[in-house]
């Protein structure tokens, strides 16, 4: 096998593209400076972009790890079967020793760097791999569980990016907390369901990954509609006790979110590999429109939901 070759195998295990569910550290961010009103400084920058690299590095440790231990039944996969490990295009004593390279690396470069909430963040990131993914806990085989573990990795950016930039003392709310969980509840049930349908036999999609001997389609859905609900449910309070203004943001969320379960429960959506599912046009013009106007909403010196009053009129109880 080629040098280039051999490269591409083993860097593709590490999954460098999948580093962009990062971007997700943003909107830790972005809660620590709209609730703790932390100043945009030169240096306060350059943590910001600075914590996004520790985070990678664990992330690409956690895939490592989890491409190692899913070759067996990532060979019984219509798509996953051509995976390096799977393959034997890669060793699996190469890619640990690299594995452990890299979460060496990433706690190196954040011990001077960065406050003890963003290291214990740092750890619990690994640590939620090694929940997932190492037996005998191995929530990933576990209907529900595991996508309940697998998007606890959501509030874990959140404290990434909240401790990269505020004080290790502090804590985000819960409700921020919890809303952050159940959105990456939702992407996770509806990444199950399209797998499920994607590879359309049940014996063979439980053959691959247990939970899916649980699974039905329907309990997919329910769960879909039930993250969907708490979601909004945690938000919606969120935004009603910090930024009122924000809830003129929720229609744009319900349209991102109608688009996703659209897309997920279609029949091209069961012939998309779950990570496609966020490529969605529609779901990404929806997130830039959301995270505008939220930018713009959360700093207006104008309380926008004063206009709500004019229901007032309607029961005659305006003063």
């Amino acid at each position: 096998m080629s040098l280039a070759r051999t490269i591409s195998a083993y860097s593709s295990a590490a999954r460098p593209d999948h580093w962009l569910k990062n971007i997700f550290i943003f909107f830790g961010h972005g809660v620590a400076i709209l609730l703790l009103d932390i100043p945009i400084t030169t240096e306060n920058v350059f943590l910001i972009v600075y914590s996004l690299i520790p985070a990678c590095l664990v992330a690409s440790a956690n895939y490592i790890m989890n491409e190692i231990l899913d070759a067996p039944f990532d060979r019984m996969h219509p798509t996953k079967k051509f995976r390096a490990v799977a393959t034997g295009e890669a060793k699996e004593g190469i890619l640990w020793g690299l594995m452990v390279l890299l979460l060496i690396v990433a706690f190196v470069i954040a011990w001077p760097v960065f406050n003890a909430g963003y290291l214990i963040a740092l750890g619990l990131l690994f640590a939620s791999g090694i929940v997932y993914n190492v037996r005998p806990v191995r929530l990933k085989d576990r209907a529900f569980a595991d996508v309940i573990a697998e998007s606890f990795n959501n509030p874990i950016r959140l404290w990434l990016g909240w401790y990269a930039i505020a004080p290790s003392d502090s804590v985000p709310p819960l409700s921020i907390v919890l809303a952050w969980w159940f959105f990456g509840a939702l992407l996770m049930t509806g990444k199950r369901y399209s797998e499920y349908r994607f590879i359309g036999d049940a014996e063979r999609s439980g053959n691959y990954r247990r939970s899916f001997k649980t699974y039905t389609e329907k309990s997919l859905l329910i769960a879909m509609i039930t993250y969907a609900n708490l979601f909004c449910f945690c938000g919606g309070a969120a935004v009603a006790f910090y930024r009122p203004n924000l809830v003129f943001v929720f229609p744009v969320i319900v349209a991102a979110v109608g688009a996703y379960f659209h897309k997920a429960i279609s029949e091209e959506g069961a012939k998309l590999e779950p990570e496609k599912l966020l490529q969605n046009p529609l779901l990404i013009v929806c997130l830039i429109i959301s995270m505008g106007l939220t930018a713009v909403l959360a700093w207006s010196p104008i309380d926008l939901t004063h206009y709500f009053h004019f229901f007032e009129l309607i029961d005659g109880s305006s003063e």
